[in-house]
């Protein structure tokens, strides 16, 4: 998080334990009636396998891992096939694969070898020893070995060493070429000495191509559905003459919403008048080159709901109290990240507030995560400390921030540079420190602080980078994956964050759940952030916008909620800086009410279940759904266990809109034209009952706030019986078939305060107890809903609403009054 300058910086439980420390609740029977999963239940399912096999015959061999499988020629060495799967369904598929050395092919080698050289359900190995024949008379045969790695996360890293028989002369290009078939539409390319892409943009159209310059280090071909990188370490080694390029992308003409596209980087391009490059006898040429594929993992089902908070204090309060940790969790978090905690195993004091704090997190239901950096190590990690005073730091060195970071408020926050490649032992000593971490804490993730492929790194010699401007892409991913493998060894359902800023760039961000993409930074529209989220999208990751501190043009809450609920949920990072500004007069544009903001759109989320539901989003909605004014939009939500409907209504023009929403396919949202629908105003709190053919026709228009948004909640609503609409998460419901009387099971963070919403239609309420005991409920004589307070606990609250066929309430009347964000806003006004 470098923008905001001062802001810089277990052992695996039984299932039974787990739930009983970090729930803490007693889950309905089966015999209760329709349910769902309490959210801290399902933040702690273990991820879905992510196992590798392999299946060899004479002529290829074949690597399965969750979504992927790769096909290699056992002759060459060389990857003759892809196929990329979601939902079981082939999505990218590799049409052709080359790797060409002008008229030397690898595809075309002979008398090959390939063995097994290391093979786990994790990572598998292949060599192959082989011979690239003389293309022609008068031409050395090339002698080569190339070794594949292929990791369960979609990654293949190939290194290649060439040894010709005698000098070969490069008149036209080294290069490597991969033609794929997939849902394909946008494009990124990322140069060794850039820290983000040069360029990202849309695919040419079938029939053209273009060609990109620099030191090329990935190009990127993309969706929301899938993605194909290709990357290599050594990329425009010699670039010459005109024209020259470094990669190239050629669209070719393709059936549906596929596209068809050829990939191109060059390691060697001899241009027109360029100067030739020359293979030298028996002296190796090496180079790696690779390929990672999205979706590279199955999804898990918390993926929309990982809100995170962030806890970074200062020296005088580096620990957060009790009531701070259960005030994030009332705010609808599920993550509970700490900054600046130290190196993982060795957090700072005072002694035993760690293991405090983690049990009061995992207590509030949260998960708790451990931050660490990419490119800083702390000065007091022991290793560092060795290093330096043995004059060996240059073996680790790196040169972000001029080498060196200390928080101002924060002395503790002293860390030192180090190179993204974690070279000569800093990559095992980082693995031996998240061991260490999960060994002694219930840890159950980690948030890695800019995850970004700087090419900044001038000791290269020292550090074995393969040319002087590198951007340690390939060992950063690698670093990545083994933190991922060494955490899930002790915490089945870990969770990963990066920082990656707009560095989007496989393979450095596959391992990842959650992105951070930037500190305050703002998108020119909705679709600009859509087309941005794509590329973690396709990998069935998370997104995440976060509050920035100094920035001239920071993206607000209210406007942050916009793009978040628009495009998935769970994507805004709140921190403690901004939320007690008093205590932490650190963070700058602090508005009093955008803890306003983050509660009720965060809650919101909670209540509903974003993961048990299906998003229907405002991209997709031609032919579904539409909203009447210019820059407004709305995304549909249906939940999958209880068949309703979270609808965000999003405005973001500068000034308010009024726009009217029409439901133009009820059926694909599983909505009909002859049911009655309870169409409630989270905001306001009001309700009317309407058809599914006035869903159809449009409902009447409703004012949006200035780059705002307001949320409604749709409910079926069948006659002679109440539903819950809003407050609490709905655990479980059951009807007396005979009276109608309702039974229902709320859950909330404990401590939440909230008013509790339930339509009636057909009947009257008698009564309403409360675990048991009768309890002040009312109804609102204008809107008909029946509405009370309820102070939440840890467990499930039980509500029994007893109904009457007499034709008043027995309940006193009352409005319902709207929300304090609400009133904030003038809803209803």
């Amino acid at each position: 998080m470098k923008n905001i300058a001062p802001l810089r910086g277990s052992h695996l439980l039984a299932a039974t334990a787990a739930m009983a420390i970090c729930v803490g609740i007693a889950l309905p029977s089966a015999a209760f009636g329709q349910q769902s999963k309490p959210i801290a239940e399902v933040l702690r399912q273990p991820l879905p396998p992510e196992d590798l096999t392999l299946q060899a015959s004479e002529s290829q061999m074949v690597i399965t891992g969750p979504t992927f499988t790769y096909t290699v020629n056992r002759n060459t060495g060389a990857i003759s096939g892809l196929e990329v799967r979601r939902d079981g369904k082939t999505i990218l598929r590799l049409q052709e694969a080359d790797f060409a050395i002008d008229d030397y092919h690898l595809s075309r080698a002979n008398s090959g070898a390939t063995q097994v050289t290391a093979k786990g359900t994790d990572r598998i190995v292949l060599k192959t020893d082989a011979q690239l024949p003389a293309p022609a008379a008068g031409r050395p045969s090339i002698a080569y070995t190339l070794t594949n790695t292929f990791f369960n996360d979609g990654v293949v890293v190939a290194e290649l060493e060439l040894v010709p028989a005698a000098d070969v002369t490069i008149a036209k290009e080294i290069g490597h070429r991969l033609l794929v078939d997939g849902p394909l539409h946008r494009y990124l390319h990322k140069t060794r000495g850039s820290i983000f892409p040069d360029k990202i943009d849309r695919l040419p159209k079938p029939g053209d191509s273009l060609t990109m310059g620099g030191l090329t280090s990935c190009l990127q071909v993309f969706s929301h559905d899938a993605a194909l990188a290709m990357f290599t370490d050594v990329g425009a080694t010699h670039c010459s003459g005109k024209p020259s390029k470094s990669a190239s992308i050629e669209s070719l003409p393709a059936d549906g919403n596929s596209a068809r596209v050829r990939l191109c980087q060059q390691i060697v391009d001899v241009g027109e008048g360029g100067d030739t490059y020359r293979l030298k006898a028996a002296e190796p040429f090496r180079l790696r080159f690779g390929i990672s594929v999205a979706p590279n993992r199955l999804p898990h089902p918390r993926r929309h709901d990982l809100r995170m908070f962030i806890w970074v204090g200062d020296a005088k309060h580096p620990y957060p109290t009790s009531a701070e940790i259960r005030q994030a969790a009332q705010l609808g978090f599920t993550l509970f990240q700490m900054h600046r905690l130290g190196t993982p195993g060795l957090p700072r004091p005072p002694a035993g507030e760690l293991q405090r704090v983690i049990k009061e997190v995992h207590q509030a239901g949260m998960l708790f995560l451990w931050t660490a950096n990419a490119d800083l190590m702390y000065a007091n990690a022991p290793d560092v400390v060795d290093l330096v005073a043995r004059d060996k730091w240059v073996l680790w060195q790196g040169f972000n921030y001029g080498g060196h970071y200390q928080a101002t408020m924060d002395p503790y926050c002293n860390t030192l540079a180090t190179c993204l490649a974690s070279p000569n032992g800093l990559a095992g000593y980082r693995v031996k420190t998240l061991q260490a971490m999960m060994e002694q804490f219930q840890v159950d993730g980690m948030y890695i602080d800019d995850n970004l492929a700087y090419g900044n790194c001038t000791l290269w010699k020292e550090h074995s980078h393969p040319r002087p401007v590198y951007d340690c892409l390939i060992e950063l991913h690698e670093m990545n994956w083994r933190r991922r493998q060494a955490i899930r060894e002790h915490c089945p359902h870990a969770v990963l964050v990066d920082h990656c800023s707009k560095g989007v760039v496989l393979p450095d961000i596959c391992d990842f759940d959650v992105h951070l993409f930037g500190e305050g930074y703002s998108f020119p529209s909705v679709s600009a952030y859509w087309d941005l989220i794509a590329s973690v999208q396709n990998m069935d990751a998370q997104g995440s916008l976060f509050a920035g501190d100094s920035e001239t043009v920071r993206c607000s809450a209210a406007l942050a909620y916009n793009f978040d609920l628009l495009t998935g949920g769970g994507q805004y990072t709140y921190l403690d800086w901004r939320l007690w500004p008093a205590k932490f007069p650190y963070a700058s544009g602090v508005r009093k009410e955008e803890h306003l903001f983050v509660r009720h759109d965060n809650l919101a989320q909670y209540y509903f279940g974003l993961y048990e539901s299906t998003p229907n989003y405002f991209a997709d909605a031609e032919g579904r759904f539409s909203t009447s004014a210019p820059d407004t939009f709305a995304t549909v939500y249906r939940n999958d266990t209880w068949g309703d409907c979270l609808i965000p209504l999003a405005n973001m023009a500068k000034e308010p809109r009024a726009t009217r929403l029409a439901i133009s396919n009820l059926d694909v949202l599983g909505l009909s034209a002859d049911a009655r629908y309870a169409l409630f105003d989270v905001n306001a709190r009001t309700s009317r009952v309407v058809s599914g053919k006035q869903l159809a026709e449009g409902i009447d228009p409703v004012t949006l706030p200035a780059q705002g948004l307001r949320l409604f909640c749709l409910r079926q609503l069948p006659t002679g019986t109440a539903v819950h609409l809003w407050g609490g998460k709905r655990i479980s419901e059951r009807r007396d078939p005979a009276s109608g009387d309702l039974t229902v099971q709320l859950l909330a963070p404990a401590g939440v305060n909230d008013t509790v919403v339930f339509a009636v239609q057909g009947k009257t309420v008698r009564q309403v107890r409360v675990a048991g005991k009768p309890a002040e409920f009312f109804h609102d004589p204008t809107t008909g809903l029946v509405h009370g307070e309820l102070v939440f606990d840890a467990a499930p609250v039980s509500l029994e609403l007893s109904l009457s066929d007499i034709a008043k309430d027995s309940l006193p009347a009352k409005p319902l009054a709207g929300d304090e964000l609400a009133q904030y806003l003038k809803i209803g006004d």
